[in-house]
């Protein structure tokens, strides 16, 4: 009894693998965070492959940078509450985020490595959508036509209409992707996935953002 236990548990051990060599393409989601010149951003995409050769798919992501930080954007804002002081003597906060969509495509290699674990790298090239975002919080003084908000009160809306502030144009640049993983198998068709991503988005001032994802894969 103990040695049929013992061959069927093996037999299940070495199949896995091996049906897992028939799967064709993949799904999965990941969450994560990105380093961009010190500053820390999320990151969540979701990815598809096709595999088109042993160890080798064809993929393409669609994800989502919460705030990249482009350089570009802080000296207006800047610019805006200096002039705000000198020539009102109104005192303001003022912060910018430039969240970007992404989207992606390119090649995975999915190294042999045994059962339990799959080593990976990948790259990708693809196009980000940066959309700049200002906000303006009150702190003290007068505005020019004699009114005071409450204090921490946005008021960017305001500053936009009255011509003291231009919203940031959203823009599109060109990214490169470059990363690597490890994925673990835990069920049938089920994977949990761990790895790092560098990008690149050529922006007028280029960006590069790199960090961890973690996430769940299905493949069939």
């Amino acid at each position: 009894m103990k040695l049929v236990i013992f061959a069927t548990t093996v037999a299940m051990m070495t199949a896995a693998p091996l049906m897992a060599q028939t799967d064709r393409a993949y799904v999965a989601g990941y969450g994560g965070f990105a380093d961009v010149a010190g500053t820390t951003s999320a990151n969540a995409l979701g990815e598809a492959g096709v595999r088109i050769a042993p160890h080798l798919s064809v993929v393409g992501d669609i994800g989502r940078f919460r705030n990249l930080q482009p350089s570009e954007v802080q000296p207006s804002i800047d610019a805006t509450t200096t002039t705000l002081a000198d020539t009102q003597g109104v005192t303001v906060v003022g912060t910018g985020k430039v969240p970007a969509w992404y989207s992606a495509g390119g090649l995975r290699y999915d190294i042999p490595a045994g059962r339990h674990v799959m080593p990976y790298v990948s790259g990708e090239l693809g196009f980000a959508r940066l959309t700049p975002t200002a906000t303006f919080t009150f702190t003290s003084g007068t505005f020019a036509d004699g009114s005071t908000p409450p204090e921490g009160f946005d008021i960017t809306s305001q500053l936009v209409t009255a011509g003291e502030f231009t919203t940031p144009a959203a823009s599109t640049a060109a990214m490169v992707t470059f990363g690597g993983g490890v994925e673990i198998p835990v069920a049938r068709h089920l994977a949990v996935d761990a790895g790092y991503r560098f990008s690149r988005v050529a922006a007028d001032t280029p960006l590069n953002a790199q960090g961890m994802t973690f996430g769940v894969g299905y493949r069939f």
